[in-house]
């Protein structure tokens, strides 16, 4: 006597070889990935009894495109530029200067602020560009 066939029987492939396949697959390429790690640096930290927390205020300046510049929000020159980073360096305690720049500055104006920044011991001078036009 022939065998009946359930309801529920369906003709179809058989996906359990190619669920095999793909997961060797997966294993051989997870096992052949070589995982480097990042060159760093090793550095041993020395312990400290006492932490105080410091929250560095970083300086701003600030270059308009016609060579006017501010240092946190006050006005100065080429020529007392020195003087006024100096005291405000002393009062924030930063060795950071923001530049923040418009689009159209010259060159020059960066350098002269970097140069006189160089000179009272400013180590990090990252750069901000402000490129918002007041009517466009």
């Amino acid at each position: 006597m022939p065998r009946r066939r359930s309801v529920y029987e369906e003709d179809g492939m058989d996906m359990t070889p190619l669920i095999d396949c793909v997961f060797l697959l997966l294993v051989f390429f997870m096992v052949t990935t070589v995982f480097k790690q990042p060159y760093s640096l090793q550095v041993e930290l020395p312990e400290a009894t006492q932490a105080k927390v410091v929250e560095e205020k970083k300086l701003v300046a600030s270059i308009t495109a016609d060579g006017r510049m501010e240092i946190n929000r006050h006005p100065v020159t080429l020529e007392n530029l020195e003087q006024v980073l100096l005291r405000e360096k002393s009062g924030t305690h930063s060795l950071t200067l923001v530049v923040r720049t418009d689009k159209k500055t010259r060159h020059r104006h960066l350098l002269d602020l970097f140069e006189v920044a160089k000179r009272v011991g400013i180590e990090k001078i990252p750069l901000a560009t402000d490129d918002h036009q007041g009517g466009d």
